[in-house]
């Protein structure tokens, strides 16, 4: 069925933008546009919805800040795969902008942190395992290296959303591991915070590894609960406790 058979002509408003996006992600979610199909040329859309092509041009172009369009080489605007992934990165973005306090940003991460961490138990392969415990090694020797030690800290919580195969708790988690991040490196300075870190990691790993779901998220909150501590205490000076994520 062609696309364009399925769109009818609307007024063209201060919204039309928006409404030429709304009618473009319904024969999407309909299946009339899959994923991976090209859509119709911004002439042949303003035709059809009765729209100038700068208004089509916008809506595209917010549709491809969504992650639902991207435009490819050769000429043509395609829809994305349409992965959870891919469609819930903005959220990273609108977090921050906005204020929140440390308090509520570690309950989020106790309740998604310790969910992921429950699924990994669940569904790890035996080489997410093997690799998650490489990492966990790696920690223990990375404790006196706060930089190399935050690129480890990072893949191995990757991972585990990964493995924990639930893209969009997985997306979730990642923009909450963003927010404060420079609180967390000041935290990161103070001795043996690493080292309980180190071994935060090795419980959780090995909670995982033993298919242990139950305790996989007991680690994992344990994990969360000593990461706000450490950064509350190094933020005790402070007169109030909101904070922008950037």
């Amino acid at each position: 069925m062609n696309p364009l058979d399925q769109l009818k002509p609307i007024d063209s408003k201060p919204s039309a933008s928006e409404r030429v996006a709304e009618r473009l992600t319904s024969l999407i979610s309909s299946g009339n546009i899959a994923p991976g199909d090209k859509l119709p040329s911004e002439n042949e859309l303003s035709k059809a919805l009765q729209v100038s092509r700068p208004v089509v041009r916008e809506a595209l172009r917010g549709l491809a800040m969504m992650g639902i369009v991207e435009s490819k080489q050769g000429g043509g605007c395609y829809v994305t795969d349409l992965k959870p992934n891919r469609l819930m990165a903005p959220l990273s973005f609108v977090l921050s902008l906005q204020d929140y306090s440390y308090e509520s940003l570690f309950r989020a991460r106790s309740v998604i942190d310790t969910g992921l961490a429950r699924e990994a138990a669940l569904n790890a392969t035996d080489a997410e395992i093997a690799t998650l415990r490489e990492l966990v090694d790696a920690g223990y020797k990375l404790a006196g290296d706060p930089v190399g030690f935050r690129v480890m800290d990072a893949e191995l919580h990757e991972l585990i959303g990964t493995a924990a195969r639930n893209d969009f708790l997985d997306r979730v988690s990642r923009s909450l591991y963003e927010l404060a991040i420079d609180q967390r490196r000041k935290a990161a300075m103070v001795p043996g915070v690493l080292d309980r870190s180190a071994a935060d990691h090795e419980a959780i790993v090995s909670a995982i590894a033993a298919h242990d779901a139950d305790a996989a998220a007991a680690a994992m909150l344990v994990h969360v609960e000593n990461i706000r501590a450490t950064t509350m205490a190094v933020m005790e000076s402070a007169t109030t406790l909101p904070f922008k994520a950037r």
